[in-house]
């Protein structure tokens, strides 16, 4: 029998009774067994049953008893523990435990929806289709009218990686990649040239489909309107599949655009996304084209960041409710496919309290 020594770095569980689901933490596990294997699997049934999810294996070991007798203190303590009871656990948050679960969020930044798109339409000169524009709405049509351009738009409010099948193709796809260790983490960028292509298809359905769709219905707008004095296009607001990062997004749906319609000329693709710890917090935004060429879309962009300022200001006076009007924080991703395990993260943080150090 040895005491086998775990370091993992793991997130809160869905049923976790006390924290929230982006609060990560170190877990330092040493097990009493007769064998490595039996020990990895203790410790994953006490993961589960202490309501944690492994994201990374840090460290696996076994433990010399004399040298850890001979280096004491701590690490010596825990070693006894686990020869007695079998077990020693132990947890540390790798940030300040400032909010549990249960506790109202605040400063995640505010929550950007279709009425948020209005608003930014309105104030660059634009309008909703009227009722005349879209023949009476006996079909379905696009929704904006911005000078010359006609847009739908199109909103991701989930996330993508947590659709089954979905999970199951990239849980296929990544079985040749697989880490040393129990979970795995997906990271796009370790694929070859051709899985990659592969994952891009694979994450890039609802946004393929939801072009297509746009397309359909811009395309009947400018029927009626006229394709000689409108141009089609495309709003992509992505608050929710947020393991597509905002540059990914603009790429896929530049090549969707191109490649599966004939319709959308103009994309814009707003997100909003905010990563937190706890105790530090990053609110994101991004708006795509950066640099428009035309005044009209210029004027949008321009907008989208003055209207972005003004709520910003209004959360941080506190005239918005944490409840309704700010974002979720990003939360990790986690399932299981052929008895292996496989994690999406939250993208790091760096503390205030180290850089103020530095």
């Amino acid at each position: 029998m040895k005491v086998y020594r775990f370091i993992i770095k793991a997130y809160p569980s869905d049923r976790h009774p006390k924290l929230h689901r982006w609060q990560k933490a170190t877990l330092v596990l040493f097990i009493f067994d007769s064998n490595p294997h039996k020990a990895e699997v203790k410790a994953l049934n006490l993961l589960t049953e202490q309501c944690w999810v492994p994201e990374s294996f840090e460290l696996r070991d076994a433990l010399i008893r004399d040298a850890v007798e001979a280096e004491g203190g701590n690490v010596w303590d825990a070693y006894l523990q686990a020869e007695k009871q079998g077990i020693f656990w132990m947890e540390v948050l790798d940030s300040l435990p400032l909010y549990k679960k249960g506790d109202v969020l605040w400063g995640t930044g505010p929550k950007l929806t279709e009425n948020f798109i209005d608003q930014l339409i309105t104030e660059s000169g634009g309008h909703r289709v009227t009722a005349e524009e879209a023949g009476n709405f006996l079909e379905k049509n696009a929704d904006y009218i911005l000078d010359q351009y006609v847009l739908e738009l199109k909103h991701f409010e989930n996330e993508g990686l947590t659709v089954v099948s979905r999970q199951e193709k990239i849980g296929q796809l990544f079985k040749q990649y697989l880490s040393n260790g129990p979970v795995h983490k997906i990271d796009p960028y370790r694929l070859s040239d051709e899985d990659f292509n592969q994952y891009w298809e694979i994450v890039g359905v609802p946004i393929q489909k939801r072009i297509k769709a746009a397309s359909k219905q811009v395309k009947a707008t400018l029927s009626r309107l006229g394709q000689d004095k409108y141009e089609g296009g495309v709003i992509l607001l992505n608050t929710g599949y947020l393991s597509v990062p905002h540059d990914f997004l603009v790429a896929m749906a530049e090549r969707y655009a191109e490649k599966d319609t004939s319709s959308i000329k103009k994309l814009i693709v707003i997100s909003s996304w905010t990563i937190t710890d706890g105790f530090d917090t990053v609110v994101n935004y991004a708006f795509h084209p950066s640099h428009p060429q035309c005044g009209y879309l210029l004027q949008l962009r321009d907008t989208f960041w003055i209207t972005v300022d003004k709520l910003m200001t209004q959360m941080l006076n506190g005239e918005m409710a944490p409840e309704s009007e700010m974002q979720e924080p990003m939360s990790p991703i986690y399932f299981n496919h052929e008895g292996e395990a496989f994690t999406f993260g939250v993208p790091p943080l760096e503390s205030s309290l180290d850089l103020q150090k530095k």
